[in-house]
């Protein structure tokens, strides 16, 4: 059953006339990666000024839980745009990406950093900073920066690895 779903799905992206204006245009893929980009410099810009903000190490004049719900809504923005765009990129040849396995990885740690960013830091960045030990903050950003930044790397890869 499921896997009639997936073969369905897969000649879909192959034939279908519906998505027929990406697969047959030149310029189609590249302007979708370049909308990726944008999706992922936000995404990542913010993440970074509220991860700098819980380290102490910038942005000083803003208290986090100020700061943070200035710049979720542009998180929120970046990520709606990759994953959308992603998805553009992806449908046109499915199976080259399915069978990679540094997108798996990537698909892996894109996961973990939206629940990370949605269901934990989240709630972190609406709180004070001085509420935690130094310790914790580091560690805190650590994760989150490590996630974000290494499913970008893992994004880059795919061209370069199986």
């Amino acid at each position: 059953m499921f896997q009639n779903f997936i073969d369905r799905f897969v000649h879909w992206c192959y034939y279908s006339k519906d998505y027929a204006f990406v697969r047959d245009s030149k310029l189609a893929i590249p302007l979708l990666q370049s909308l990726h980009l944008i999706g992922i410099m936000l995404v990542l810009g913010t993440t970074v000024i509220l991860n700098l903000r819980l380290l102490g190490l910038g942005f000083g004049r803003f208290q986090l839980p100020e700061l943070a719900r200035q710049l979720l809504p542009l998180t929120k923005i970046g990520v709606v745009i990759a994953t959308i765009t992603g998805i553009m990129v992806f449908l046109p040849d499915p199976t080259r990406y399915a069978h990679n396995s540094t997108f798996v990885r990537k698909m892996v740690l894109f996961c973990m950093a939206l629940l990370y960013q949605f269901v934990v830091f989240g709630r972190i960045v609406h709180q004070d900073p001085a509420a935690r030990s130094k310790t914790s903050n580091t560690a805190l950003a650590f994760f989150s920066l490590t996630l974000w930044f290494g499913t970008g790397w893992a994004g880059r890869a795919i061209a370069f690895f199986q």
